[in-house]
């Protein structure tokens, strides 16, 4: 009985490790275009934004000291990346000044009241409670524009937006593009 089940073991094995059981299910590639980004704080980046990138993640490392060659164990804090976004400048400048007065509202250059106003910005997407942070969607899509997965960033808020060059030399279709960088607490991955 014990070799019948040892055969069945192996043979279930081997089936498992056949060329044809190698190959995925979806051969389609992901495309760098396919995607959505929600951010209820700032509706006009949102809708201009021309690039995001999916944040890398590393883990921290401890080393362990030994008489001969130090040996690293995993941490036990992950660390992201930080979310950066490209977005097309409006002739209005709303897409900038969302981020503009979003990061002067944190900072109260001059008065307190900046700080205070800070959830009035955007009333209808502001935590009423924590008006500093806003939460962010980035949606990928697959080659048939169908969404795959969402990723929602939690307890965004911008950090860095780039200044916005003008020259009297550039042609007159030139568009103007902005960055702005987001620190956020983590994100979480849902399948669709």
């Amino acid at each position: 009985m014990k070799e019948g089940l040892r055969s069945l073991f192996f043979l279930l094995i081997n089936r498992h490790m056949t060329a044809l059981n190698r190959t995925p299910n979806n051969t389609n590639f992901f495309q760098s275009n396919k995607f959505l980004l929600t951010f209820l704080r700032a509706p006009a980046m949102q809708y201009f934004c021309q690039s995001v990138n999916l944040p890398g993640v590393s883990l921290s490392e401890i080393p362990q000291s030994t008489p001969f060659v130090d040996i690293f164990r995993p941490g036990e804090k992950i660390i992201y990346d930080v979310l950066n976004v490209t977005f097309l400048v409006d002739e209005d400048l709303i897409s900038w000044f969302e981020i503009h007065d979003w990061i002067r509202a944190l900072t109260f250059p001059t008065k307190f009241d900046e700080y205070k106003n800070l959830g009035q910005l955007s009333p209808n997407a502001v935590n009423t409670t924590s008006p500093q942070y806003s939460d962010a969607s980035l949606t990928l899509l697959n080659s048939k524009n169908n969404p795959t997965y969402r990723i929602k960033f939690i307890d965004c808020f911008p950090t860095t937006l780039s200044s916005i060059m003008m020259s009297t030399t550039d042609d007159a279709n030139a568009v103007i593009t902005a960055d702005a960088s987001f620190r956020f607490t983590v994100f979480n991955i849902d399948k669709v």
